[in-house]
Formats: structure tokens, sequence, C-alpha cells
């Protein structure tokens, strides 16, 4: 239609009418959806309609273009990508977070701490309890406290694990929840990308259903994270985690499974695909549920798992006040019933006292030297070392045989055969031992002149048995006391001294030990006095006395070599050593001696998983197995299998545990000992050169070696004693849940910036549709007018012209 007519004039404001009144509708539809979650503000396209070209009256012969009027060619929702983006990515990030931070902060207060009711509270009230008996070890109801308190700290541990697996329930519960919910989302998803192809194909802007699609989106972000592909006709794809899981209307449902060997734990899967997410609330609660819920259930477990072994293999060496050896269990055995198969070897205990060897015929200086000192045995024969013996025979002077040994840079002293182990060997000089670097410890004796000696008598009570010695002079004194007192005492005159020892009969070699009853105030009246002389220790033999050889061996753990020097190295200094290996593999010794091997976390408490080589010499000698050869053997290994790691060790004291998380919840205190505390084991007697014998109801040595457990580094492959482990693992939960609480503050922070700007983009903003509703509604009615006057004209027209 031409658009210098009036009737072209008419088409060009009508189409101005509809061009407003469509934008009007727009701003309509913006006003109503104003608060509609995830609704994008819309804002009509208006153009030209293509102009009309011709020759017109006026135009003096040149074409003219002629406007034909507007048109809304699209109405365009108002959205940023970028924003949309940025804003998953941190709604993602913010789920995560915030979901670690809830759960931790709940398992901080299980925890209790601090607080009365803690783990922390109940394990210092145990070893309270301890010190106490140690201080009355008569008292029953210390015993009885000892019992109780046990019992309160592993009841409390089991509470904790008890809620902790409840936890992961509960999470496993949500995690298919969640996967539900995913899975329907995906579903409208796929269902809008249908409807959205068949808009495509009629030519519409399909704003409201992909407004509905982005939200979809958003909801999906918290849950996962995303990566949405934009494809031709506002189709998309989705990859979730580490898989695709939809393309356009195709979608692949996220299938639930529960893993072989659990208790209903679900693991999500597309096909046969593992679905492995990395933000997102379902990142947060599969870390929750398969590594930091596990991980405190296992510090509780190594807690509960290595107090249980360490103290049962100290009491049961412990006699009860009566002096009747118990050979019992503290806590309740943990050993498995299972087949060696579904088992961890978590430790092994030698069956030999590595503290005293059949024979001890070598004792080595604590000092290096870099060249032979050359004592020649002339400086021997005045040192005033005496050999004292238990039997019948009188003290001897005792001549060392001194070697030097240049490989080792190490003096030492060979017996040559003849056995240290039932003599003591005293300095009365108190040079020479201490002067070469030998061991030695400070015994308790009586010193005499010989000038002070009067006729007189001497009575002894020792082991319920009392010994009277009566004399006349020197030689009297001296051979009554060594025939006359069971082998407890000793006499040696050296120059013008006479010194009265006690023998290794007497416990500790302590003569304090020894009841002196001076009938007639001899001692006073000789004018005796109590001195300090120093004594050979053999309490801490060096491995040749067990290995029968000073050459050196070796062992490995893991590939990582240790080298035993045997005449330098103690069973002590072989623990050091194997613990500095860092290989998950500690040793330890007992009161008695046995060596004792544990698997750590680090190998997942199974010395099967390690690969331990050495001299079968060595190993035999440690009480570990039988087998005096020179060979280099395998004794654990992953490719040994149970049975003959069981075959080599069935002498050995084993300890084979469940594989499953929850060993803590095996752990009570003995039932005999709840039932009667008064049964507990006190004392771990004394070596009285054949064999241990109790010292009496007064002795708690028992409970001395179980508190220098609290603070032995035992745990965390060798790291930690109780105390600092039991610290670490409160204090790693707190600083953990304070790290989560600060990422998820900054993730809130970040995310709701994303949001205001994202809002401000795409958010309705009712001062602007008004004002743009009152532009549209002024053009609609300057357009009316325009139809109003061409009306007129039209009138004009058909009415006046031609009327003269």
């Amino acid at each position: 239609m031409c658009a210098m007519t009036l009737n072209g004039m008419l088409n060009t404001g009508l189409l101005g009418l509809y061009t407003n009144k469509t934008a009007m509708s727009v701003v309509a539809h913006n006003l109503s959806n104003a608060n509609t979650p995830g609704y994008s503000r819309q804002t009509p396209i208006i153009v030209t309609n293509p102009p009309i070209y011709m020759t017109g009256l006026g135009s003096a012969g040149r074409t003219v273009a002629y406007g034909t009027g507007s048109n809304v060619s699209d109405i365009r929702r108002i959205r940023d990508e970028f924003l949309d983006l940025q804003y998953r990515e941190t709604t993602s990030r913010l789920n995560y977070w915030d979901n670690i931070y809830s759960n931790i902060h709940y398992t901080e207060q299980l925890l209790g701490e601090p607080g009365e009711t803690g783990i922390r509270n109940m394990y210092d009230s145990f070893w309270a309890a301890i010190e106490e008996l140690k201080t009355d070890p008569s008292n029953e109801a210390a015993k009885a406290q000892i019992v109780s308190r046990a019992d309160e700290l592993i009841n409390t541990m089991k509470d904790f694990d008890y809620r902790l697996r409840e936890l992961q329930s509960d999470i496993n519960s949500d995690i298919k929840l969640k996967t539900n919910q995913i899975n329907s989302y995906l579903v409208r998803i796929s269902d809008l990308n249908r409807k959205l192809l068949t808009s495509g194909a009629l030519g519409t802007s399909p704003n409201d259903l992909l407004d509905e699609r982005d939200r979809l989106l958003d909801e999906l972000s918290k849950l996962s994270d995303i990566k949405v592909n934009s494809l031709a006709n506002n189709q998309i794809s989705i990859t979730l985690g580490n898989q695709m899981v939809l393309n356009g209307s195709y979608y692949q449902e996220i299938k639930l499974a529960v893993l072989p060997g659990t208790q209903d734990t679900y693991q999500t899967y597309i096909g046969n695909n593992l679905l492995e997410f990395s933000d997102g609330t379902m990142a947060a609660l599969f870390e929750l549920r398969d590594e930091i819920i596990p991980s405190y259930r296992r510090q509780i477990d190594e807690f509960g798992l290595f107090l249980v072994d360490s103290t049962n293999l100290i009491y049961k060496e412990g006699w009860d006040a009566t002096g009747t050896i118990t050979g019992a269990n503290f806590f309740s055995d943990l050993t498995s019933k299972k087949g060696l198969e579904d088992t961890r070897l978590f430790r092994i205990a030698g069956i030999k006292d590595v503290f005293h060897p059949n024979t001890i015929e070598y004792v080595t200086s604590l000092k290096s030297y870099n060249s032979n000192p050359n004592i020649v045995v002339t400086d021997l024969t005045d040192l005033k070392l005496y050999s004292i013996t238990g039997d019948t025979n009188s003290p001897s002077p005792f001549t060392p045989n001194i070697k030097y040994d240049s490989a080792s840079k190490a003096l030492y002293l060979d017996t040559a055969g003849d056995d240290l182990k039932d003599q003591l060997i005293i300095d009365f000089g108190g040079n020479f031992l201490k002067e070469y670097g030998f061991a030695t410890k400070e015994i308790g004796a009586y010193k005499i002149s010989t000038d002070d000696v009067v006729s007189g008598s001497l009575q002894f009570t020792i082991d319920d048995n009392t010994y009277t010695i009566d004399f006349n002079d020197n030689t009297d004194l001296i051979n009554n006391i060594n025939s006359g007192t069971g082998g407890y005492l000793k006499a040696v005159k050296d120059n013008d001294f006479i010194y009265i020892v006690p023998t290794n009969k007497v416990p500790n070699n302590d003569i304090d030990t020894i009841v002196l009853n001076d009938i007639e105030g001899s001692l006073s009246e000789m004018n005796a006095q109590k001195i300090t002389l120093d004594a050979l220790d053999v309490s801490k033999p060096t491995l040749n006395n067990l290995l029968g050889t000073n050459e050196k061996v070796e062992m490995s753990i893991n590939g990582i070599k240790i080298e035993i020097d045997p005449l330098k190295d103690t069973a002590n200094d072989l623990v050091e050593k194997i613990n500095a290996t860092n290989m998950g593999v500690t040793a330890s010794i007992t009161p008695h001696g046995k060596f004792v091997l544990r698997a750590g976390n680090f190998v997942d408490f199974d010395l099967a998983n390690v690969v331990i080589k050495g001299n079968a010499n060595l190993f035999d000698a440690l009480g570990l197995i039988e087998d005096s050869s020179n060979n280099i053997i395998t004794i654990t290994s992953p490719d040994l299998s149970p049975d003959r790691i069981e075959s080599m060790f069935s002498k050995a004291d084993l300890l084979r545990i469940d594989k499953e998380i929850g060993l803590i919840n095996q752990i009570s205190v003995s039932q005999n000992l709840m039932s009667n505390p008064s049964l507990l084991a006190i004392d771990l007697g004394i070596f009285d050169g054949n064999n241990y014998q109790p010292i009496g109801a007064g002795s708690v040595t028992v409970w001395d070696q179980i508190t220098q457990l609290r603070y032995s580094p035992i745990l965390d492959n060798g790291r930690l004693g109780f105390s600092d482990f039991l610290a670490n693992m409160i204090t790693e939960i707190g600083v953990k849940g304070e790290t989560a609480q600060k990422m998820k503050l900054n993730s809130e922070s970040l995310n709701s910036q994303i949001t205001i700007e994202r809002e401000r983009v795409m958010g309705v903003s009712i001062d602007e549709e008004v004002t743009n509703l009152i532009k549209y509604q002024q053009a609609f009615n300057a357009c009316a007018r325009v139809i109003t006057a061409i009306d007129q004209m039209l009138s004009t027209v058909v009415s006046s012209m031609g009327v003269v």
C-alpha cells in the first residue's frame, strides 16, 4: 500500500498502535512476574518496517523512501550468560562448603569438647585414677575407680563411633534422595528441550521456557558441578561431574548401586561408568561419608586398638596384690574370630626376653674411640673391680678382658664365656667403669673401717628369712657375712675398709629392701657409713649377647635398610631404628623383654602389607621365629599367604584384627575385673637371675609402665603418644571445622555479589517498567491521534471534495 495515500498513512498509524500495544503487553508481563523466581525481564525489539521507494509529485522527479511504520520483531529476555556461569560455579562451591561445615560442626559437638562428658575429660579421669592408685596400692576403692574410669572411657568412645556411624547412614540416605532429585531435574530439562525445539521450529521466542530451564540449571548447580554447552535451536547438553548426562531431549538416568561388602552404601553410575562429583552438595556428601567421617572413626579405632594392646601386653606380665600372676588382660581380647583371609595382622610379640639373654658375655662402652686406648693387663690388676655373686662363693677380684673393634670404633668387655648375668661387678675404686664409658648403676653399701671393727652381732631379714651374724673381728665379720646371709649380702675387704654390699638376689640390688636389726648397736659402734658404689649395668645388653656374634647384620622394611651393629646396638636401639624408618611399622619392648612389632595406619594396621626382610638369626634372637640360620628371609609381605605367615610365627604371640572400621565396638574392660576389681594386677616383679618374681603388694610397677604409655610415641606410625594423638584429633576436627566455616563465608560473599549483579541484569525494576509503560502509552495515544486525523481527512475527501 502506498505510503503517500491516506490509506497508507492510516496503516502506518495502525501499525504504531499494534507496536506500542505489544510493548505495553511486554511491560505488563514483566510487572506481573516481578517476584517470580528465575524470571528474566523481557524487552520488545521495535524495528521499522521496510520503506517504499517511489517518485512523488513533490519530489521533483526524484525517488523518495517513504516509511511504512514499525513492528515488534522479537521479544527478547535480558540475560548475561557469563553471570549465569559464575553464579552456578559459586553456588556449587557454597553448597559444598555449607554441607562440609554443618556436618563437621556436628561432629565437634559430639566430641563434647570442652566439657565434662567429652572423650578428653574421660581420658584424663582414667589417668588420674591410675595416679591415685599409685599413691596407695592397697586402696581397693582406687582399684575399682581405675576399672570404672576405663569402662567410662571406652563407652564414651563407643558412643562417639555410634553417632558417627549414624551420621554416615543419614548421609547415605541423603545421597539417594539427592540422586532422585537430580534425576527429576534432568527429566524436566529434557522435556523443556523438547518443547524448545518445537518453539524454535515455529519461529517464536520461548522466553518463559528458557527461564524455567535456567531455573532448573540453577537448582542443579546446588547439587553438583555442572557444565552446560549451548547447541542449535535452543538445545543444550549437560555434563554433571565427570559424565555427560543430557544431550538435547535425551538424558541418562543416574543409577544407584550398593557397593559390595557394605551395608547399603550407595554409589552413583551412568550406565556402567562411575559418576564422580567434584563440587556441590553431592561432592560434599560423598566426601563426608567416604573420607571425613571414616577418618575420624579410624582414629578412634587406632586410639582404642593401641590403648588395648599396649596396656594388655604390660598388664598380663603383672601380679595382683597377693603375688598370684594373672596372665590375664585388662581389656577384652581383640583377636578376630574370622578366617585368616578376612583379618589383618596387627601385632607380633616375641616369646623371648631380650633384656635377659641366656648369657651376657659382652658389655660395650658407651663412648666411641677413634683408636685403641691400649689398656694393658698390668693396668687392670689394681682396678679394684670385684665380682659379687649370690652363691656361697666369696667375692673375688674381677679382671676384665678389654678389646677394641676398629670397624665399630668400640671398646668392649669380653668375658670369654663367663656369664655376667649372675654376678654383680662393683667398681670399688670408682674410676675405671665411668672413665671408659661403661654403663653403671648405683648401689647402696655399708663401709666400715677395719680399725673400728669390734665384736658384736647383726641381724638381717629378707623374704621372711632372718639371718644373724656374730663376729669377733674383721675376719669373722667378712667370713660370716659371706657364708651366713643366704647369698643376699657379701663383704669385701679393700685396703683398710670393709664393704657390705647386696647381691643380685636382692631386688634391684637395693640394700634398703633388707631389714636391718642392729641388735647390739654394732654398726653404730663401728661408725658404719651408708655409701653408694658404682656397679656395671648389664640391664640393657647389646645384641651380640643375643646373636652370639659381633658381625653386623641387616634388616629392611619396604626396602629401607636398617644396619645393626650387635657390638654397640641394644634391643632398644633396634626399636629406635625401626621406628625411625617411618614406614608404618613400629617396635617396642614389654617390661619383661618381649619384642613387639605393630602395624600403623600408614599400612592399614596390617603387617602383611609391609615387606620385612632380615637375617633369620636376628628374628630368632628376638623371639619372633625359630630359625637360627644366617639366611636372609622375608617374614611379612603382600606376596606371602596368610597361612605362610601364620606358620612362620607359630611360636610368637599374634594379634589379628577385623578389616572393618568400628573396632572400638569390640573393646570392653575385662568382665572379671568389672566383677572383682581387687584382682587388678599391680606388680611387674623383678628378675631374680632366672625368672621374674613378685615384689609385693606395695609395688605398682604395672601402672608405672602403663602411665608411660601416655606420652610414648606409639600411635600415628610412631609419632605421637596417647595424649598428643587425642589432642591432635580434637584439634584437627576444630581446625577443619573452622576452615570449612571460613570457606563457606567466602563462598557466600562471592555468591551474594554475583547474585546481586545477576539480578541487576535480569531482574524486573518496577520503576523502570512503569516509566516504559508511560512511554508506550503516550506513543499509543499519539498513534491513535494520527488515525483520528487521517479519518477526518478521509471524511473531507469523501464528503466535501467536489462540492462547490
